[in-house]
């Protein structure tokens, strides 16, 4: 006969927390002994139904339902001796319990595939798309926004922590976000550090603030870390107008990568920025023309001293004026990274910028240590240092006029290469300085092995309404540390008078952001610099 209780283990093994299907197996257990059994699952499965007793009319009865099942036993009261007809009976009828259910739970996982992301359990595209569709459906879509949120440097994370760790992180922090759903909003998990939101107006600045600073622990080898993970976040607002769901999460997605390419951490989409991306994608196939017929040009974006406002130096950036559009860097930066042309537009910046700073000395104008950038990309080129120094004496420059940035890395090649360039540099009396200093995750041996004569302090440390005493310890660390190593700091990304005044008290008074000055075309930065004036001075 058929082995009913191997069937049992079977089930419970494999759905073993679904609670409907348990108690419904239970009930099997209990009314082993039936007269009629019956099972409905709509959308899965046909129907069954199975009589054993042809007088089952007469006996007790019992119904169970429960999601897409639904049992109906006749009980047989009399103690009726089942024949070997009746038990073979029951045998395909547990045979038919068997397939039901491992068909029910194959289409369930069929259907979680789908629709749901295996590490969180919340919506993955698919679902997000059905299950925003249903809520805009009965609500008006003016009252939301959708949102499109990445963790900045999550990757790094796995590489400190483990990927288990990191899927655990994740985890941690899809529940925070779930904790803050209402009913009729939506969360949705597009797989590794990308989660999309569909959450109402009135609860925008609330929302902004947990995910784009959210606590979290994680725990490896019994050890407790506490880490913030920051959520850079692109967000498109409905209209009653608004068209199909995946054209509104394009849109926050957008959003999202402008956030990313423009080292923002909000941003919102608008027609504007729309324009802007669809431009960058013709910079595959027409950049090396556009550089030639000087669609590019160099910006300058100012240093500050905070406790004076006088300028300490400068950046200079490119830009790419577009049909009369200026496009900034973060737009097709990755671009040219991803195709290996973004040497020829860095040694482009730094060209212009040395022949700039020619000029200026032989015009007798005042001038301020400046630096340029340099791609991670650029250091596959053997002949980097060499071509660099040759620029730089192309034009007479004096070595403590210009600054080499660079970004520092976690790849120990990269690391290793990263250092054979610096010294060299060094070698050569040219002066480096470590790009957005602090989001590595290998900054303190950065500051032991590399002989930088600056660190600039990403923007994301201080890029937040309330600076709490764990920022004050680590950015007060950080420069002290630099400070006893003869380094100079300088904070990147300083918007408010609140962040400069936190910088000061923790004796950074180096800023660069948009609070002193947004990048800006040379004469600009020349009438500037003729204005304000320098430290120099």
């Amino acid at each position: 006969m058929f082995d009913f209780l191997k069937f049992i283990e079977t089930i419970e093994l494999i759905e073993k927390d679904d609670e409907y299907i348990n108690k419904s197996l239970d009930l099997i257990k209990d009314d082993f002994h039936i007269g009629k059994f019956e099972i409905v699952a709509d959308n899965v499965f046909n129907s069954y139904s199975i009589t054993i007793d042809k007088n089952y009319k007469r006996k007790n009865y019992f119904e169970y339902s429960k999601g897409d099942f639904k049992y109906i036993f006749y009980r047989n009261s009399d103690n009726y001796e089942y024949t070997d007809y009746d038990i073979s009976t029951i045998n395909s009828i547990l045979r038919i319990v068997s397939m039901t259910h491992l068909k029910y739970i194959l289409m369930k996982k069929a259907n979680d595939a789908e629709y749901i992301s295996a590490n969180t359990r919340l919506p993955n595209t698919h679902g997000f798309i059905r299950d925003t569709s249903n809520v805009l459906a009965i609500n008006n879509p003016i009252n939301y926004n959708v949102y499109f949120i990445n963790i900045k440097g999550f990757g790094l994370i796995n590489k400190l922590f483990g990927q288990r760790e990191g899927d655990e992180a994740i985890k941690s922090y899809a529940d925070r976000l779930r904790q803050f759903i209402d009913k009729d909003e939506v969360l949705g998990h597009l797989g590794g550090d990308n989660f999309v939101a569909l959450i109402k107006k009135n609860k925008h600045l609330d929302f902004i603030d947990l995910v784009t600073m959210c606590p979290i622990e994680i725990v490896k080898n019994n050890n407790k870390t506490k880490v913030n993970l920051i959520g850079v976040v692109g967000y498109y607002e409905l209209s009653e107008n608004n068209g199909a769901s995946r054209d509104f999460l394009s849109k926050s997605s957008m959003a999202c990568q402008y956030a990313r390419s423009t080292k923002k951490i909000v941003v919102k989409h608008t027609e504007e920025l729309e324009e802007i991306v669809n431009s960058v994608k013709v910079i595959e196939r027409t950049f090396k023309d556009e550089l030639e017929k000087g669609n590019f040009i160099v910006y300058y974006q100012p240093k500050f001293d905070i406790k004076t406002g006088k300028i300490i130096g400068v950046e200079a950036l490119s830009r790419w004026v577009n049909n009369g559009k200026v496009v900034p860097p973060g737009m097709f930066v990755p671009i040219l990274e991803k195709n290996g042309e973004i040497i020829d537009l860095d040694l482009f910046v730094l060209e212009n910028l040395c022949k700039d700073i020619h000029n200026y000395r032989n015009m007798g104008h005042n001038i301020v240590p400046a630096s340029c950038n340099l791609s991670r990309r650029d250091f596959e080129n053997d002949d980097l240092e060499k071509i660099v120094i040759n620029i730089i004496r192309k034009y007479n420059v004096r070595t403590e006029d210009i600054v080499i940035e660079v970004t520092e890395t976690t790849n120990i090649e990269e690391k290793e290469r990263l250092a054979r360039f610096i010294n060299t540099m060094n070698e050569n009396g040219i002066l480096t300085s470590i790009d957005d200093f602090g989001t590595g995750y290998s900054s303190l041996s950065v500051l032991r092995d590399f002989k930088v004569s600056e660190i600039k302090i990403d923007r994301s440390f201080i890029n937040r309404e309330l600076l709490s005493d764990s920022d004050e310890i680590i950015i007060g660390s950080i420069i002290d540390m630099a400070k006893r190593l003869s380094i100079n700091v300088i904070c990147e990304g300083v918007e408010t008078k609140s962040q400069a005044e936190f910088l000061i008290r923790l004796g950074c008074n180096n800023a660069q952001g948009f609070l002193y000055s947004k990048p800006i075309p040379k004469l600009e930065f020349e009438e500037m610099l003729q204005k304000i004036g320098t430290v120099y001075d």
